[in-house]
């Protein structure tokens, strides 16, 4: 399915909540009751094989949401935390699904957070690493992390239907696979 025919599919969700949208191919946008100006770009969502549609929705003041579309007619929020007084961005961020784990990554004030939501469950599991900026590599039921620089961490994350595990690795790992960051 094309990132289109997910934000068409987000599109109509929306109009199922009477929430009247601007649909185009870059983006849906609308005001809330408050008056502020909410959207959703084709590079902040994600559909699993199951049908399980995600999406990051921007919001002007700041009420950044995480919508996932379990079942038709039932919509959960998952609401980023953030560590600070500032307001969770998704800039270099990434919403993508294994199976039925949900990836979310975003920025915090000062640095990256990424979280695993499990759809089936309902909760969600900060993973935290040593490092500034997280780059994210996935292959399969593997999800690598890494530092941009030499000092930090890396992380190897096998994903699993019920549960995942990590596991401390090195650059020589990484080289070892043939695994780059992109």
């Amino acid at each position: 399915m094309t990132q289109a025919e997910i934000l068409t599919l987000i599109d109509e969700e929306l109009f199922t909540d009477n929430i009247k949208t601007e649909l185009s191919e870059h983006k849906i946008v609308w005001r809330d009751p408050s008056g502020m100006e909410n959207s959703v770009s084709p590079h902040q969502t994600a559909i699993n094989n199951d049908g399980v549609i995600a999406w990051w929705q921007c919001n002007e003041a700041g009420k950044e949401e995480v919508h996932i579309r379990i079942k038709e007619k039932k919509v959960i929020t998952w609401k980023p935390p953030i560590n600070t007084l500032g307001q969770p961005t998704f800039r270099d961020g990434l919403l993508y699904f294994y199976e039925n784990h949900l990836i979310i990554k975003y920025k915090d004030t000062h640095y990256q957070r990424l979280f695993i939501f499990n759809i089936h469950t309902l909760k969600d599991e900060e993973i935290l690493i040593n490092a500034l900026t997280i780059q994210v590599k996935i292959i399969r039921n593997e999800l690598f992390l890494g530092g941009l620089y030499h000092d930090e961490e890396f992380l190897k994350i096998t994903m699993y239907p019920d549960r995942f595990e990590k596991e401390h690795i090195n650059e020589t790992y990484l080289q070892q696979r043939s695994i780059t960051f992109d």
